[in-house]
């Protein structure tokens, strides 16, 4: 019996994908799981200065944490949007404690919503749906 062959996971049509986040933990695993899934990823700190180097790797979809400390997701939102054209594709990550302001994060500028704990195959249907 032949044994069975690992087949490697193909680039997802070479989609770039950047994380803007704080937490270095979220990063490490949100990085993880899409590398895992064939995306070519780039993550920032939201403290740092991103919009530079996100307008160079040029990403197809730009995933924004809601609840980062200290600017919050909806100013690194209004940074991206007001500072980059053509506008990216951007889901925002939304914390349980959020719910109900759905609304509020979709006027903010952003693509889609997905709310944490989330699993792998929601993620991906999320990116699938916004062109990943």
């Amino acid at each position: 019996m032949m044994p069975k062959r690992q087949v490697a996971h193909p680039l997802q049509k070479d989609i770039r994908v950047a994380i803007v986040e704080e937490i270095s933990d979220d990063i490490y695993s949100m990085k993880f799981v899409l590398q895992s899934l064939g995306y070519e990823v780039l993550s920032f700190a939201a403290s740092s200065v991103y919009i530079e180097p996100l307008l160079r790797f040029n990403p197809k979809i730009v995933i924004v944490d809601m609840m980062i400390p200290a600017e919050g997701g909806y100013h690194v939102i209004e940074q991206i949007n007001s500072q980059t054209s053509p506008k990216f594709a951007i889901l925002a990550i939304t914390a349980a404690g959020m719910r109900g302001n759905e609304g509020d994060v979709l006027e903010a500028g952003v693509s889609n919503i997905l709310s944490k704990p989330y699993t792998i195959a929601e993620l991906q249907e999320k990116l699938n749906g916004m062109g990943g």
